[in-house]
Formats: C-alpha cells, sequence, structure tokens
C-alpha cells in the first residue's frame, strides 16, 4: 500500500497561474472585480390581494326601496270619467228597513202602489236619475225578474210619492207585460227577495216610454256612476 500522493512543487506552480487568470478574466477592465451572484438577481412580483372592502352603514339607507320598488307617478287624468276624484255618498231610502218585510201596500195582494222612495248624495255630473226593483229570488231568461224601471228623472229631483211619474220621466215594459210598476208577487208559500235600486247617470237615455225593462236596466248599467241599493223581502 502506498501513502497520499504529494503534488510537485511545479505543479502547483501550474495550478496557482491558471488561477490567476481564471480571476482576471473577471475583472470589468475598471479595477473592480465582479461577484459571483449567489442569490437570483430576479425576484417573482410580490402577489397583491384585493384590500378587503366593508358594507358601508349608512341609517339614512335603511328601508329605502330598491330603484325597482320606486312608486310609479299615476297618469294624469284626460278628463274621460264623469266625476273626477270624487267619493260618492248615494244612498236609497224606502219604507221599509233594508232587509226587512216590504209593506203589503206594495205588493200584488195589496194597493200594488209603487213605493214613495227617496236619496240623497248625488254626485256631480249625475244628467239624470233612474230607479228599478227585481226580484233576485226569480230568475226569468238568466236574469231577475224585472218589476219596475224608470229612467230620466231630473237629478235636482231627490225624492218620488207613491205612484208618481215626475215630468219627462219614462217606464219600462216590466216582465208582467205593463209599463211602469207591478209589486212583488211571489209564488203561494214562498218568499221571495226584491232589491230596489236608484242609479246616478252620467248622460241622458232619451229612450221612450214603454221600452222594454231589460233593455232599459241595460243601457242603465252601462252609463251608471253610481248607485244606492236597498233589500226587502215579501211572502205569500
Amino acid at each position: 500500500m502506498s501513502g497520499p500522493r504529494t503534488i510537485p512543487s511545479r505543479h502547483r506552480f501550474v495550478l496557482l497561474v491558471g488561477s490567476l487568470v481564471a480571476l482576471a478574466a473577471c475583472d470589468t477592465g475598471d479595477g473592480t472585480t465582479l461577484r459571483t451572484p449567489t442569490a437570483p438577481t430576479t425576484q417573482a412580483p410580490v402577489e397583491s390581494a384585493p384590500l378587503p372592502s366593508e358594507a358601508v352603514d349608512d341609517p339614512s339607507l335603511d328601508g329605502a326601496p330598491t330603484f325597482e320598488t320606486l312608486p310609479i307617478d299615476p297618469p294624469p287624468n284626460d278628463g274621460g270619467s264623469a266625476v273626477d276624484d270624487q267619493t260618492s255618498e248615494l244612498q236609497v231610502f224606502t219604507p221599509w228597513a233594508d232587509g226587512g218585510a216590504i209593506d203589503l201596500r206594495y205588493t200584488c195582494d195589496g194597493n200594488n202602489a209603487a213605493p214613495s222612495i227617496s236619496w240623497s248624495g248625488i254626485p256631480a255630473g249625475a244628467a239624470e236619475i233612474a230607479v228599478s226593483m227585481v226580484d233576485e229570488s226569480n230568475l226569468s231568461t238568466g236574469r231577475p225578474f224585472i218589476h219596475w224601471v224608470m229612467a230620466g228623472i231630473d237629478p235636482t229631483i231627490d225624492r218620488l210619492g207613491e205612484d208618481e211619474l215626475p215630468p219627462g220621466a219614462v217606464q219600462g215594459l216590466n216582465f208582467f207585460g205593463d209599463v211602469g210598476y207591478t209589486g212583488p208577487c211571489p209564488d203561494p208559500g214562498t218568499t221571495g227577495t226584491f232589491v230596489l235600486s236608484v242609479f246616478a247617470l252620467g248622460q241622458q237615455l232619451e229612450l221612450a216610454d214603454g221600452t222594454p225593462a231589460a233593455e232599459l236596466l241595460d243601457v242603465i248599467g252601462t252609463v251608471a256612476i253610481d248607485t244606492s241599493t236597498s233589500s226587502g223581502t215579501a211572502t205569500r
């Protein structure tokens, strides 16, 4: 076995010269020697996270509606309505209490007299008044049996006397075949419910006396701007 090998002195000289040449190669020429970098010369960009946002707590916005829920301004009134921005209080008053028994004198078993009635609260714009009485418990061709229809009543009038026909008023041909009033006349052993109505009309009808009651009442319904009713019962 041989011991550690000794480098001859001439070889050590050659190694020293090679090292000096290598160092000279790193000289910048201005007397400054560059260092061998020990770390990367560039760094990855710093990742920036978005700043946390906080909800704005503004008490003035509490309960404020969103844009979608803001109220829409109503369209302007075009004047097409006969009564503008007015709540009517039209009421009719009959000789019997609303829902009560009708006096015998107003039925076919009594005097068969048209009842005296009155009303109040006619709305502005009413051109005439009309009245009717129908039997809601007795249908004829799918509609209440018509006992009475009167129209053409001056809007300044607020009452009718018993059997009164005001100047200019017209009456329809009722379902009994009579022009004017025929009182409640239910079948024997039965009770009927009769509705008396007062209508405020927005225009004059200009229909002839004796117009079929159904036709007259249909026209009244198309031009009425307010109505009030009172019901009563009759038994035979």
